[in-house]
């Protein structure tokens, strides 16, 4: 907590003193995400190997501000979707989580011409809207349930590719490695936090100059 805290803090300073000299720009993605969890039981044992990972998507909607010098302050919201299959004693377990998110990310892009590679880590905080977890055959509604804590927070770190394709518009692609920090289990003495990795596409419109 204290690592998002000092980031956040960092980056909000870092807005506040480049924010008059930044060019602007409306940021629309979709990425494609292989979502898993890290897991430890109440002994302390890592079963991240026992937890199979899905396909998952992920949308969002940002701002990007760009300074003369090629740092990035990028805000944004949207919804991901989260988690993982598991077969412990001959029993089938699934997840399937959908949250509602808000990032805040700071990085550096290298501006040649055309092809500008860049490199962004961001903090994120998102809340559960729903999720379902099936065993074998019986379906739990996560909410109602209140099988895991609505709460989740980590980083998320991007090297990416912005292409331009005229004054305003732009296309980039980026990859995406999301570590989660928050422990989702609602049992203290278990320790379960997202994990996922992603490919996004997205679209870029200069709002300013």
């Amino acid at each position: 907590m204290k690592t998002i805290r000092f980031f956040l803090l960092f980056t909000f300073i870092v807005v506040c003193s480049t924010l008059t000299f930044a060019q602007s720009t409306i940021t629309i993605d979709a990425s494609q995400l292989y979502t898993s969890f890290k897991f430890s039981d109440s002994q302390s044992n890592n079963l991240n190997a026992e937890y199979s990972g899905v396909y998952n998507s992920s949308y969002g909607i940002g701002f990007r501000y760009l300074t003369e010098f090629g740092l990035i302050i990028k805000p944004g919201v949207g919804l991901r979707k989260g988690g993982a299959n598991l077969v412990y004693d001959e029993m089938n377990y699934s997840w399937e989580l959908q949250y509602l998110e808000g990032k805040l990310g700071v990085g550096y892009i290298y501006i040649t011409n055309r092809i500008n590679p860049y490199f962004m880590a961001s903090g994120y905080y998102g809340y559960l809207l729903g999720g379902t977890q099936v065993i074998n055959n019986e379906d739990f509604n996560i909410k109602e349930s209140e099988l895991l804590n609505n709460m989740d927070y980590g980083l998320i770190f991007s090297p990416g590719v912005e292409f331009k394709l005229s004054p305003i518009f732009s296309t980039y692609i980026e990859f995406n490695y999301i570590w989660g920090l928050k422990n989702i289990e609602m049992d203290e003495t278990q320790n379960a936090s997202n994990l996922a990795y992603g490919l996004t596409l997205g679209l870029s419109l200069s709002i300013s100059k």
